[in-house]
């Protein structure tokens, strides 16, 4: 028995597709008439929204321009990245004119709700115009969907929720090793053809959902960095139902924060907290879906998937973008403009679309990802235009040897893909936008890193204390296991370089001219950032190594065979004896290299051995942006109680007083918009008078000083500070404070939060 496949609604007969979509869109509709009557149906309103907010526009804009047999996984990302353009701008769109109109709050349910299922029906009743003709539907077999590997397969990501919740209750990590475990076991399947190919790309959103949930889901409250600044600002918008662009923020620009995020929360009824910990992160699992794609293009199935796996396989995947929501968003267009531009099926107009539309989508996505996807392009396009130059080819060729051959397509009637007027428009745009909102801060950003950069290249090229990922590199660490981890990390920079040179001296595979640009492009990114000071820093290290990824993951596992072919061709003439279809052997052996990758990365083998594990998903003692209950209840009392202490005036308040708190409760501050500083800034305080001396130079002007300690300062009576070698985290530092304070400026003590004011 068969169904129509729904990941491809834009290949149904036009009726059917259009019921589909008014039957959800009503089916919404109602679901929020009858909570507004005070009648509460559990989940089906939030999984509903969530389904039409980010499918449904989407899907209409497919077939408006008559985009048909993409494949489930190409028209599943077009889908959700055209949802997401299409929710920002009508949200800024709404957020400009309403006011004009004397809509005050237009960031609220009913003129989202007004506007969103107007623009629907506007959609619905085009692609009726358009694409009313066509009819030409795929299907899926019922038994794949119910056979007992695709349902085993459903269950992991509900093993990574229950263990979560262990975790959280009861501190029992068992269901997170047992969940590592068996994603291993996926790849050795995998590696022994155990698994048939059409689930390669559901594997690979399984294992991604897997991964992300196991940290995402980590505490009740969203954990990390950024994210808590992000949660600010999104918060803002939901309490004022309007978005000041002119809030003096670097995140304050980005509309993957202050408008998409908005919008899913009100629209769906789901609390902004849980948006970020879990929306987001399957969002973001379409990422590496789309790589996938991207890659089975250009080489073949089995290298897309393994290469797929390295990319997710990388610590700051499931650790690091779980606390930068705004670069979730940003990446998916990232993914999209590589589609866009490996694409054979998009004709030249559809292409510029697309181009247009996720190049400004990315723009108000992320700016930093932003900053990188403009200067790469700048540069991809000048590298090709040179090399489509006969002279100069002829010139590099001279100088090479023929050593290296860069494949050019000799119809130049394709060379233009990446065209001079996109690069232009890009830069402009980036520019201009990040100009114009939020007082600059994006585009003043860019100036302070770039006039650093310049100013140290002369004088601390190479020099660990600037140049982080070197400092990186050139760490060791007193534990073994930690050492070799390292090594394994360097071992697939190995991989990366042979793949590098193997792609440039044969192209074997099939990639794109354009894509083999991007490579070198992020290839010489790489280079500077283990050479150029300030750069890796300024993304921070792991950050753009995990962007590079995206390019450059397929190299890795093409080196990797390369490396393993080498070793074997060593070995046979060494021992004159050879393995029966070694190639085959040769993904087994790269398989389980990356099974041992994965294990250091996740921190299940430091766990295990009871050696400083790092990871917030298997140990729950490690001291860090993680919060708990009592945390958030003493920050919010605060919040309610505490005088003058919110960002910038916001409401009413005069920012007067300064909240002082360590390095790792600093973020939640942030979360609550507190004008804060951490402990790290007061110099000597060793005792009570150095505090006193450094709280009256810092603090002079404010009315109140307050101190806010987690639970972490509570039990131990110290709080921590990052030791810093210049821009690298070298070390932790933990000073004694609640035993310098005295008890009647005490003013809050929940068991697991203390708060202090004054000295």
């Amino acid at each position: 028995m068969q169904i129509d496949n729904f990941f491809q609604m834009n290949d149904w007969e036009i009726n059917k597709f259009l019921k589909v979509i008014f039957s959800l869109q009503f089916s919404v509709l109602g679901l929020i008439v009858i909570d507004a009557l005070g009648f509460n149906i559990p989940l089906l309103r939030e999984f509903l929204s969530i389904i039409y907010l980010l499918c449904v526009p989407g899907i209409l804009i497919i077939r408006i321009l008559r985009l048909h047999k993409l494949g489930s996984v190409g028209t599943l990302l077009y889908t959700v990245g055209l949802s997401i353009t299409t929710l920002m701008f009508l949200g800024l769109l709404l957020n400009t004119i309403g006011p004009l109109i004397g809509l005050l709050k237009p960031i609220s349910l009913i003129p989202l709700t007004i506007t969103i299922s107007i623009f629907v029906i506007i959609l619905s009743v085009m692609s009726y115009l358009r694409d009313k003709d066509y009819a030409n539907p795929d299907f899926i077999n019922i038994k794949d969907l119910i056979s007992p590997a695709t349902l085993a397969l459903l269950l992991i990501p509900f093993l990574a929720i229950f263990g979560t919740y262990l975790m959280n209750q009861y501190e029992i990590n068992t269901l997170l090793i047992l969940l590592i475990l068996l994603l291993c076991l996926i790849i050795i399947l995998f590696a022994f053809n155990k698994i048939s190919r059409k689930l390669f790309p559901f594997i690979i959103f399984i294992i991604s959902v897997s991964l992300l949930f196991q940290t995402s889901l980590i505490s009740n409250y969203i954990t990390g960095f950024d994210i808590q600044n992000e949660y600010y600002l999104a918060n803002l918008v939901i309490t004022n139902s309007f978005w000041n662009s002119n809030l003096n923020f670097i995140v304050n620009s980005m509309l993957s924060i202050t408008i998409l995020a908005p919008i899913l929360s009100i629209f769906s009824k789901i609390d902004l907290n849980w948006i970020l910990k879990i929306v987001y992160p399957v969002l973001f699992a379409l990422v590496p879906l789309g790589l996938y794609e991207v890659f089975k293009r250009q080489t073949n199935d089995k290298i897309a998937f393994l290469s797929s796996f390295v990319f997710i396989s990388f610590f700051a995947f499931y650790f690091e973008m779980i606390a930068l929501a705004r670069e979730e968003i940003a990446e998916i267009f990232l993914i999209l403009l590589i589609m866009v531009m490996i694409s054979e099926k998009l004709g030249d107009m559809t292409r510029s679309f697309f181009f247009i539309i996720f190049g400004i989508s990315l723009i108000v996505s992320h700016y930093g990802i932003a900053y990188i996807y403009m200067f790469s392009i700048l540069l991809v396009y000048i590298l090709l235009w040179g090399l489509n130059q006969r002279g100069l080819r002829n010139l590099v060729n001279h100088i090479l040897r023929g050593k290296i051959k860069f494949h050019l397509n000799k119809n130049n009637s394709k060379y233009m893909i990446i065209s001079s007027t996109f690069v232009v428009f890009l830069f402009v745009s980036t520019i201009a936008w990040n100009m114009y909102t939020s007082s600059s801060r994006a585009f003043a950003e860019l100036v302070i890193v770039l006039d650093g950069i310049v100013n140290a290249i002369s004088t601390q090229l190479l020099n660990p204390s600037s140049v982080q990922s070197l400092a990186i590199i050139q760490a060791t660490y007193n534990s073994p296991l930690h050492n070799l981890s390292k090594y394994i990390s360097l071992l697939t920079e190995i991989f990366l370089i042979l793949g590098v040179i193997y792609i440039l001296s044969f192209n074997r595979m099939k990639f794109k001219r354009e894509y083999l640009a991007f490579i070198l492009v992020n290839l010489i990114i790489l280079i500077a950032a283990i050479s150029v000071p300030l750069l890796a820093s300024a993304f921070n290290s792991e950050r753009l190594y995990q962007i590079l990824l995206i390019f450059l993951a397929p190299l890795i596992i093409i080196g990797g065979l390369m490396f393993i072919d080498v070793i074997y061709k060593i070995i046979v003439k060494a021992f004159n004896f050879e393995f029966k279809d070694f190639k085959d052997k040769s993904i087994k052996i790269l398989s389980l290299f990356f099974i041992i990758y994965l294990l250091f990365n996740s921190g299940l083998v430091y766990e295990l051995a009871n050696d400083n594990s790092q990871s917030i998903a298997l140990n729950s003692t490690i001291n860090t942006a993680v919060y708990n209950e009592m945390e958030n209840t003493g920050a919010n009392w605060l919040n309610n109680y505490g005088s003058d202490v919110s960002f910038n005036g916001e409401n009413g308040k005069s920012s007067l007083s300064v909240v002082l708190s360590d390095d790792y409760r600093l973020p939640l501050l942030n979360k609550f918009g507190f004008n804060s500083s951490a402990f790290t800034n007061l110099t000597n305080y060793s005792n009570l008078s150095n505090i006193n001396y450094n709280l009256n130079m810092y603090f002079q002007n404010k009315s109140y000083v307050y101190f806010f300690f987690g639970t972490n300062n509570v039990l131990t009576d110290y709080v921590y500070s990052a030791n810093m070698n210049g821009v690298t985290v070298v070390g932790e530092e933990y000073a004694r404070w609640m035993y310098l304070l005295n008890s009647e400026n005490e003013i809050y003590d929940n068991g697991g939060s203390r708060i202090y004011i004054n000295i």
